[in-house]
């Protein structure tokens, strides 16, 4: 049982922090990158909501994951037997062509709902800290409209080295207050 429960502490501290302050970091790389779609913001901050569920997807913050097939299926005329082991490129299903237009363009206008995948869109295996990624996405960016705050790259980020998390390690850059 202690086993058990230092797994689900272990999961609890992961969901509220590394996929948190990854999708963070990523979101300021892409605002810093694409200065035009932070002053969209501050031009019309309905697009907040927007924006975050952009972040989200942009940044991927978990690239993959795997899965069991608990029963036999075919997906894209591909079979897939009960037991087999299934990858989760959710890197590649953000940026797919057939559901976003334009999938290489970072724009805080796109209407998404939080059906990308970055972290699992519904069920069981929804991601335990997406609330909070959300919640902290949305309370800076509105703090960057309040403030009127801009912000410049000086430098290329420092990226961790995994295939697992599409984390920044360091990101080095100027803030200025309108």
């Amino acid at each position: 049982w202690i086993l058990l429960g230092m797994g689900a502490v272990f999961v609890l501290v992961f969901a509220g922090n590394e996929t948190t302050r990854t999708a963070i970091s990523n979101g300021l790389l892409a605002l810093m990158q694409f200065p035009d779609q932070l002053q969209r913001l501050k031009d019309d901050p309905s697009l907040v909501p927007n924006a975050v569920e952009e972040i989200i997807r942009w940044s991927t913050p978990v690239l993959h994951m795997r899965r069991t097939a608990t029963r036999d299926t075919v997906l894209h005329g591909a079979p897939i037997a009960a037991g087999d082991r299934v990858v989760l490129w959710y890197a590649s299903a953000n940026f797919d062509e057939s559901h976003f237009p334009d999938p290489l363009a970072f724009d805080v206008g796109r209407a998404l709902k939080p059906s990308h995948t970055s972290f699992g869109a519904f069920g069981p295996h929804q991601c335990l800290g997406a609330h909070l990624a959300r919640l902290e996405l949305r309370l800076m960016l509105q703090a960057m409209i309040d403030r009127d705050l801009t912000i410049a790259q000086i430098g290329e980020p420092v990226r961790t080295r995994s295939n697992f998390v599409n984390g920044v390690l360091s990101l080095r850059g100027r803030l200025d207050a309108g």
